[in-house]
């Protein structure tokens, strides 16, 4: 069977008949076999029939890259986008979303995905993600029965299990496809600066047993040099080097700005691709260009949340494109974007976890070293993993090597949003949903476990507080609690906020700062707190917040909200002010996250302002999102500048 000038391999050509016999389907394949060219064609075929299709990926910057692929394929005027920062052409026939939004729209109106043919869940293990996995299994259970779902997997051992949890919440039968068979293999690879090339059974030999030992070894961490111009030397590019450090990023790519990996020509379209991106996303003033671009003409980038969301969209332009030759980034590169490489290397095989340094699991090596080796150019990809052999243990690197990936683990935990919306329509009749998460379900049926016992107990508390802090009379959602059910995502304290009347005393500027106060996440334990100025906005809020989480741990909520967090004030003040984009850098906070923070903050302020029916807070919070909501910060006049030059870059090929 061919598709798109493909021969379909034969797991596709199952997904694609499913598709056909409008069934629900699960595809666990590994990383790069060609599990986006089955959710293509459902797309396909359902515009074909008149249907609506809406496609969830688990983070913004994969939505965004699938509005701009999904645009070129089928149309800018086919194709919506919603991820709370932007939101474009919603009532499109394909849209794409993060699935948080799309658990907010099943809570609020189910009705808005009714002529629905598929819901289409990419990277469906991320519901293992101990943060945001309940947003996937909220939306499995609460999606209407006649909407089919494809959820496009990681190769994962249970995969059994979950497709019958979904057949048995979703009282259809789900196909399962799995692939074990990568079409181009792998040869993995451990480098030693000391000792070049090595292998397991040297590791073994090396290995120190005594953790002192290990640690003397484990202070002089070697430099990357020499495993980079082992595999340049090899003739292996473009390659990905994975660090999970930053500063590392940078560092390593820095050290490499003297290579010359373009040729003339290839310099000349670098030049010529930067210079229409940096004016499209008016990046003129950015203090960290100048030295980016000078590692971008040698053929050489790095790529970390820290830095501004546009300057990545420039990197992965360029690596798309060829462009970028030896590109040093964090995990989340290898997450669903479409990008991979001659070689992948691994800065080291330990990562700190927030706790504590611990092996890369299964999952996340194979995620990772999955981007090596492009279909259709390379016959093998290399995987190379740079170690220190006498502190490495060789028993975690078979693990990584030879191991089956880990089970996919239920984490679901009903937010306030969730349990306002059931428990006010359904009275007790929402546990008979709460019983539905995969954590309860065990051989084929929902059975009383203690962790479901735990589980309830956790939810009843939530509803105790939620009515003795007023969200709930009862069953019945109050005024505030019709608030709080409204905004999902900091729900409970925006609303309490504004029946407080704590908002009363902000001015526009105020209020973001205010609500950046709420959004701002914490520090990372062990983390090293860093004030950003001595200048500190006190305001009433803050005591309401003290409030309302002493009375969550009366009601026995273990996991209470967090206290206001307003260490980026002075930065958030200051650009609700009007300050330029080099004077926010001046404050010491990388731009990435600072922009991140301030998009959802506006997020916040829109959804408050387009639910609350006060008509002087709702145009000070219109106020406050003009004020936020420009330059690098505006996602959705970035996003259009994107798809634009990428529909020019397609004309003129």
């Amino acid at each position: 069977m061919y598709y798109q000038g493909f021969v379909l391999d034969p797991f596709q050509e199952r997904a694609v008949n499913a598709v056909d016999a409008n069934r629900s389907l699960i595809v666990a394949a590994p990383t790069g076999c060609g599990k986006t060219l089955i959710a293509e064609y459902a797309v396909e075929k359902s515009l074909e029939s008149g249907d609506r299709v809406v496609y969830t990926a688990p983070i913004k910057a994969l939505s965004n890259q699938k509005y701009r692929d999904f645009g070129r394929r089928f149309g800018r005027e086919t194709v919506g986008i919603q991820t709370g920062d932007v939101t474009i052409n919603q009532q499109a026939p394909l849209l794409i979303m993060t699935t948080e939004i799309l658990r907010n729209q099943l809570l609020e109106n189910p009705e808005r995905v009714a002529d629905v043919r598929y819901v289409i869940f990419d990277e469906i293990h991320y519901l293992d993600d101990p943060e945001r996995g309940t947003v996937w299994e909220e939306s499995i259970i609460l999606a209407p029965a006649d909407v089919r779902l494809i959820c496009l997997s990681a190769t994962v051992p249970n995969i059994d299990e979950l497709a019958l949890w979904m057949s048995t919440v979703r009282e259809t039968e789900f196909e399962v496809i799995t692939e074990k068979h990568r079409p181009v293999p792998l040869r993995h690879f451990l480098f030693s600066p000391k000792y070049g090339h090595i292998t397991l059974k040297g590791v073994r030999k090396k290995y120190r047993k005594r953790l002192s030992e290990r640690k003397k070894f484990l202070r002089q961490r070697p430099s990357c040099r020499k495993i980079v111009r082992h595999v340049l030397d090899q003739g292996h590019m473009p390659v990905l080097f994975f660090c999970f450090k930053r500063r590392a990023c940078e560092r390593n790519a820095e050290m490499h700005a003297h290579l010359n990996l373009l040729s003339r020509h290839e310099q000349e379209r670098v030049q010529g691709i930067v210079d229409e991106l940096v004016s499209g996303y008016r990046l003129e003033g950015y203090d960290r260009l100048g030295r980016m671009e000078r590692l971008w003409r040698a053929g050489v980038a790095y790529h970390h949340a820290g830095i501004l969301p546009a300057a990545k969209e420039i990197v992965e332009r360029l690596f798309t494109d060829g462009l970028i030759k030896l590109l040093f980034c964090t995990e989340t590169f290898a997450l669903g974007v479409n990008m991979p490489a001659s070689a992948v290397v691994f800065d080291e095989l330990e990562k700190f976890d927030g706790v504590d340094f611990s092996y890369l699991t299964t999952r996340q090596y194979n995620q990772m070293a999955g981007r090596a080796g492009r279909r259709g150019m390379d016959k093998v990809g290399f995987v190379y993993s740079q170690i220190i052999p006498e502190a490495t243990d060789p028993r975690e690197v078979e693990r990584m090597y030879y191991g089956t990936n880990e089970r996919i683990a239920s984490r679901f935990s009903a937010s306030y949003s969730t349990i306002l919306n059931l428990y006010s329509q359904l009275g007790e009749s929402a546990f008979e949903t709460f019983r539905k998460s995969l954590r309860n379900f065990k051989n084929g049926n929902f059975v009383f476990t203690k962790s479901y016992r735990r589980q309830e107990e956790a939810i009843r508390s939530r509803i105790r507080f939620l009515q003795s802090a007023g969200f709930l009379d009862g069953t019945e959602l109050t005024e505030k609690g019709k608030l709080a059910a409204a905004v999902s995502g900091y729900e409970i304290q925006a609303a309490e906020l504004y029946y407080s009347r704590s908002l009363d005393e902000c001015t526009p500027a105020q209020l973001a700062v205010v609500l950046a106060g709420i959004v701002t996440e914490e520090d990372s334990p062990g983390k090293r707190r860093r004030a950003v100025s001595d200048a500190r906005l006190h305001f009433h809020a803050e005591k309401v917040i003290q409030r309302l989480r002493r009375k969550e741990i009366q009601c026995g909520v273990r996991e209470p909200i967090r206290e206001m967090e307003l260490r980026y004030a002075a930065p958030v003040f200051a650009w609700a002010r009007g300050c330029s984009l080099k004077e926010l850098e001046a404050f010491g906070i990388p731009e990435g996250d600072m922009v991140r923070l301030l998009r959802m903050t506006i997020q916040l302020l829109r959804t408050l302002r387009n639910t609350i029916d006060d008509a002087v807070i709702t145009e000070r919070l219109h106020e406050a999102i003009d004020l936020v909501n420009r330059g690098v910060v505006d996602a959705q006049a970035e996003l259009q500048a994107s798809a634009h030059t990428a529909r020019d870059e397609e004309e003129t090929r």
